[in-house]
């Protein structure tokens, strides 16, 4: 008896293991968000969620569109992301557990999420569209419907004060991929007052102050390569101004696409091809392991015949391929 208990355990394990060996630690996760312990986040062109130790992976788009920027609503129930189903990016939103999505945008302008109301029940997100040359900012409900302007000027990446009177805003289209960049042309933090319509600049550097996030403990949280050598950081300055102080102490790399819980107590970021995880309060850091067994749905080696149109190429080591 014994030993036919042996045979069934070594069959077992025969058959689980090499689904085990599938699974692989996945590079290149982008735009990350999280919301009570689980996050969301772009992979191979689709929306994924997950438990922040890197558990329970699920996918929950599958479309050969680029599908990116999700954003759980404060509520949980919805992740709202862009997509480029139609030829340039929508808004769509999606059941946080799976399920269809949902087009709320239909502009032929790209619309880029941003975040969300406080109350859950619109969007936000930044669009090139109408007479500005500049992005702006605006809502549009979870119900459909015409898009709202969100603020009465130019705004890039934003987000919501808590009470949802205010807004957070780069004014100006940041270029984060300039390393070194010092210029007019980078981006400050400014609050929009809606109620007012008064703008209090809250930084004034010529370096990148990019990705404002809203904070519950009275500071503004913020991306910038203050530091010397141009090494991007998490930054906070006082909600109602004063002296901007570094967060998180990276000492290469860069932090890219971060983004706040709605409780304001995480955030998360992408650094060295890795998610990472800042505890707002002990703003203690850690990576955050992702190991996904995913097929593409793309062809990994493309072979294709060109008669003209070339404009560059490389030889491959075997000197056979183009």
């Amino acid at each position: 008896m014994r030993r036919l208990r042996l045979y069934v355990v070594a069959i077992l394990m025969l058959a689980v293991l090499p689904w085990v060996g599938l699974a692989r630690e996945a590079k290149l996760v982008r735009y990350p968000h999280y919301h009570q312990g689980r996050i969301a986040f772009t992979y191979l062109g689709d929306i994924w969620t997950a438990d922040e130790n890197g558990q329970n992976v699920r996918r929950l788009t599958v479309h050969p569109a680029r599908d990116v920027f999700p954003r759980f609503s404060p509520d949980g129930r919805w992740i709202a992301f862009s997509s480029d189903r139609n030829g340039n990016l929508d808004v769509y939103i999606i059941p946080s557990e799976g399920g269809v999505a949902k087009q709320l945008t239909f502009h032929s302008a790209d619309d880029t999420v941003l975040g969300w109301t406080p109350d859950s029940r619109a969007v936000l997100f930044s669009s090139q569209r109408g007479e500005f040359f500049m992005p702006k900012l605006y809502t549009v409900s979870i119900e459909g419907g015409m898009p709202r302007s969100a603020g009465p000027d130019m705004g890039v990446f934003g987000c919501y004060s808590p009470d949802g009177r205010k807004l957070a805003v780069n004014r100006k289209a940041q270029a984060y991929w300039r390393k070194y960049y010092r210029g007019a042309y980078q981006s400050d933090i400014t609050v929009m007052d809606l109620t007012t319509k008064r703008f209090t600049d809250l930084t004034d550097f010529e370096g990148m102050d990019s990705w404002p996030m809203w904070g519950r403990d009275g500071y503004i949280y913020f991306v910038s390569d203050r530091d010397e050598g141009g090494v991007t950081n998490i930054w906070r300055v006082p909600e109602r101004g004063g002296r901007a102080e570094r967060v998180t102490a990276f000492r290469s790399g860069d932090v890219r696409w971060p983004a706040m819980s709605a409780d304001g107590r995480v955030i998360v970021f992408e650094h060295d091809f890795q998610i990472w995880k800042l505890d707002v309060a002990t703003r203690k850091v850690a990576p955050i392991k992702l190991d996904i067994a995913a097929e593409t749905q793309e062809n990994p080696v493309e072979v294709r015949d060109f008669n003209s149109e070339v404009d560059d190429y490389d030889l491959a080591p075997s000197g056979r391929r183009l």
